[in-house]
Parts: structure tokens; sequence; C-alpha cells
């Protein structure tokens, strides 16, 4: 029986600065999904003139190459840790990522194609990828504490959705439309001036790394070990399938309230009005989760949202309160629906310390796999409904099968913890 790692000292007494310290990098991060997953398909579209079709496949072609590099990075995290902390691996990944939002969000006329935006989508994830996987494994090395993981990852997502709030304030305060490149001008140095000073922040963090110079792991090994790790691949499935329900209504967002509710104007307050129900719930359900334990809470809060989900085929046009209210049901389960999946992947990679960076490469591999199954079906069904001229395909896409994919994952949840 092994026994749980420990650190030297109280590890169940985490200080809020450094709480802080950790979780600040969650809020320029998080910043980065409002525009490169809900606007920039509708950017590409309308000020460059992209269809939605090829938009979709670039992004597809995007995605799918950056699935690869999750797990790779993952290897060469854990390889290097002993020469390279955790936190140098994430601050070196920063000139990356700008650079590869510089020539996405600002290309030149005479370049804009589906291939330029695959390949910019591409070194921007790639960027991303760099800082995320480090990022999530720190959380691991900081405490074994269970419940201080779940506090660090409730500290991540918090401030992350308090990245997503701003994000949707630029627009708002600057009375931009979300398709003016001044907008993504903005982003960028918000972005920028975020990263340097979360990247500081994160140097202070005290932690204790899981391996040691001599642990590193070859491939052949490396498939063993997860092939004998059960609890990891009974938790892939359902953390692909919950990924998926998130993805497809994310993609679909702009579309559904614009064309479908016809309520565009609208649509900052309804994301600013999910996201802040998110952070209001986000104590209640931490509280929930010391009493009921992880795996019941995340089903709860999966449960209330494809519950509340169903409303979505009340709506009609302009139907501005009921779709308020949906927002608000499933906005209670956002943050904790992000928060508890980390925390778990923590635990697993705390009992494979040798193999933490590939784990969470692995989980990273499987979120990306989904956004761009979320991309390449979403999309092209879109265009498709457009030109028949009928709803019901984007009903499907947006609600529906999303609805479908959380059932099944709170059925395969519950039936692993039998």
């Amino acid at each position: 029986m092994h026994s749980k790692p420990t650190l030297n000292k109280n590890t169940t007494a985490i200080k809020p600065s450094q709480l802080l310290a950790y979780g600040l990098l969650g809020l320029p991060l998080a910043m980065l999904g409002i525009p490169l997953y809900l606007y920039l398909p509708n950017y590409y579209h309308h000020q460059f003139g992209l269809s939605l079709t090829d938009i979709g496949l670039a992004l597809l072609l995007a995605r799918l190459l950056d699935v690869i590099t999750d797990p790779l990075i993952g290897l060469l995290s854990d390889r290097y840790v002993a020469k390279v902390q955790r936190q140098w691996q994430i601050v070196a990944g920063f000139g990356l990522l700008l650079f590869g939002l510089e020539g996405l969000f600002f290309p030149a006329d005479d370049q804009v194609s589906l291939w330029q935006l695959g390949l910019w989508s591409f070194i921007s994830y790639l960027g991303w990828t760099w800082i995320q996987i480090p990022y999530l494994t720190l959380a691991a090395e900081i405490s074994h504490d269970a419940y201080d993981k779940t506090r660090l990852s409730a500290w991540r997502e918090g401030l992350s959705i308090i990245g997503v709030l701003i994000a949707l304030l630029l627009p708002i305060l600057t009375e931009r439309s979300i398709n003016d490149v001044e907008v993504y001008q903005l982003f960028w140095t918000v972005v920028f001036i975020g990263l340097v000073l979360s990247g500081v922040a994160l140097l202070k963090v005290r932690h204790q790394p899981l391996q040691t110079e001599s642990s590193q792991v070859a491939l052949p090994t490396l498939f063993r070990q997860l092939k004998a790790h059960r609890e990891l691949l009974r938790l892939f499935p359902i953390y692909f399938l919950n990924n998926l329900a998130n993805a497809l209504p994310a993609t679909l967002f702009v579309f559904f309230v614009s064309d479908y509710l016809q309520l565009a104007d609208e649509q900052g307050l309804f994301l600013l009005t999910y996201f802040i129900a998110g952070i209001l719930a986000l104590p209640l359900w931490l509280a929930l989760s010391k009493r009921w334990g992880k795996a019941p809470t995340w089903q709860a809060s999966m449960l209330l949202a494809s519950v509340s989900f169903i409303a979505v085929f009340l709506l009609d046009s302009g139907d501005f309160t009921l779709y308020l209210l949906i927002c608000v049901l499933t906005g209670f389960s956002l943050a904790i629906d992000l928060a508890l999946p980390a925390s778990m992947q923590a635990d697993i990679s705390q009992q494979q310390p040798e193999l933490a960076g590939t784990l969470f490469g692995l989980w990273g591999m499987i979120t990306k796999f989904t956004l761009a199954l979320a991309v390449g079906i979403s999309l092209p069904i879109m265009e498709w409904a457009k030109s028949l001229s009928v709803d019901w395909p984007i009903l499907l896409c947006y609600a529906g099968l999303p609805i479908l994919l959380k059932l099944a994952a709170i059925l395969l949840l519950q039936r692993n913890q039998g």
C-alpha cells in the first residue's frame, strides 16, 4: 500500500496570497477564450470574408494538430523539470503565445485564407499549451492535500472567470463591435500586461517538485503505466463527453443568439450573467465538494446544467427573459465544472509523480480534441442550416446533443463510483 506524499510543512494551510499568486495566470489565459473560441469565427467571416465552412475546416485542422502537442509538451515538462522549474517553463511560453496572437488577430489582407487562419491558430494554440500544461501540473506540486488542490483549482478557475468578464466588457466599454480590429488590438495589449504581472507572481509560488532528475519515463514505460492505471482510463471518457458537451454550445453561442434569438445586441449581457453566476455559485460548490466528495458534486453540477438546458427548446425569437434565466442556471455549474475535474486530475498525478506533466498533457489533448470536433461539426452544419433556412440543426447542436452527452457523462461517473 502506497502512502500519500506529504510536504514538510502543514499542507492544509496555503495562504490566500499563495492561492492568488498561483491562480492569477488563469486570468489572462481565460481572456483569450472569448476571442479565440467565441468571436474569432464571426470576426474572420465578417471582417475578412471567409466562409464558415473554410473557417471550420481551418480551425479543425489547427486543433487536431494541437491535440498532438499536449502529451509531447507534458513529457518534455516532466523530463526537464529537474533542470527547468515549472514556473520558468511557463514563462518561456509567453513569447510564442503573443507572437501567434499577433499573426492571428492582425493578418495582412492579402494573406487571409483557410491556410493562414490554420497556421496562426496552431502557433497560438502551441504557445497556450506550452504555458497551460506545466501550469496545471504545478497545482499538484504546491500541495499534496486533496482539498488544497481543489482550492488551488477553484482560485484558478475563479480568476479565469474574472478574465472572461474583462474580455466581455472590453468591447462594451470601448463601444466597439466584436468584429473591429481595434478590439483585438486591445485584447492583445491587456493579455500582454496580464502575462507579465502573473508571471512575476507565479515565480514567487512555493512548491515541491513531484519528481527527481532520475525519474525520466521512456515511451514504452509510459504506455504500460497508463494501461495499468484503471482510475485514469475510467475518467478519460467522462472528461471527453463533458468537454464536448461544453464545447458545442460555446462554439455556436454567437450564432445562436444573433441568428436564432435575434438578440445580437444582448450577447454581452448574456455572457456576463453566465460567468457572474459561475463566480457566485463557486463557494457553495466548494463547500458541497468538501461534504459530499468530488465525484458526487461534479455529477450534481452536470445534472443542473443539463436539466436547465432543456429550456432552450422552449425558446422563440426574442425570448430575452427565458434565455437570461437559462444563462443563470447553467452558469451556476460553470466554475465547479472546470475546477473539480482538474482537482481530480491533480489527485491522480500525485499517484504517478513521474508522469505529472504527461497526465495533464493527456487531459489537455482531450480538451483540444473536443474543441476540434465541436468546431468541425457545428460550423458546417450551421452554414448548411442557413442555406436551407431551417432551425432544427442549430437546436440539435447547441442544446440537444450537449444534454445527451452530459447525461452520458453522469451515468459513467456514477458507474465508476459503484
